[in-house]
């Protein structure tokens, strides 16, 4: 693999991974295609010497290894680790906020995040949803919506003329995305987009969790 393919599936892979939900599933998805076995912690494990393995927990974590046919305690192991998230806004449990005929997003921030470059951005939402089928059942899916449904924009200008100066941004109350107009209803609009993916058998909705992402794609900078 050259230098250029492996960054090409890199950006490829971060396309698919808005989430640690999205990017555990690609990588799932990259292991099965190598070969690897999925195993459930839940079982019984029998495994083979010289084969593949990997194991998912809620969705979110990933571990994957060789089973190898050396004997470790003289070959050792190399071992290597990374994160499947990264620092977000996350949509609070109840989210919908009514502010002036607006329909605005609460959202919680989710480790380190540099928030100044969170404003005036194409936002889409993704994650993952719990919501009763129409027979009654449980499920859990995952969602992406694929196009700019908010944004948080900045307050203009000539209202904030030290905004060059300095600026200090309060995460509860200046982080809050504006999605639309009028009236809204946010069962609804998680049903339609269960919907475009597929899931036509929502009747309600149990819980979420979902966080904003920046819909420009990742790409090579530079000359």
């Amino acid at each position: 693999m050259t230098q250029n393919d492996f960054n090409t599936e890199l950006l490829d892979f971060l396309e698919n991974s808005p989430t640690p939900f999205h990017a555990t599933k690609e990588l799932s998805s990259r292991l099965e295609a190598a070969g690897f076995i999925q195993l459930d912690e839940a079982d019984t494990w029998s495994l083979e010497k010289g084969k593949q393995y990997y194991l998912t927990r809620n969705d979110s974590s990933l571990i994957a290894f060789v089973y190898g046919t050396d004997d470790i305690s003289e070959t050792g192991v190399s071992m290597v680790g990374a994160h499947t998230d990264s620092p977000c806004l996350k949509l609070k449990p109840n989210a919908i906020i009514h502010k002036k005929g607006y329909i605005q997003l609460g959202v919680e921030v989710y480790g380190g995040v540099l928030l100044n470059p969170w404003f005036d951005r194409d936002l889409s939402i993704a994650g993952r949803v719990a919501y009763k089928d129409t027979t009654g059942q449980i499920k859990e899916v995952l969602v992406n919506m694929q196009k700019a449904v908010a944004v948080i924009p900045s307050l203009a200008i000539h209202l904030d003329e030290n905004a060059n100066k300095e600026r200090t941004v309060n995460a509860q109350t200046d982080i809050v995305p504006i999605i639309t107009s009028g009236a809204f209803d946010f069962g609804d609009w998680i049903r339609d987009a269960l919907k475009s993916e597929g899931h036509d058998d929502f009747a309600s909705l149990l819980s979420h969790e979902l966080s904003l992402y920046d819909t420009q794609k990742a790409a090579f900078v530079g000359l």
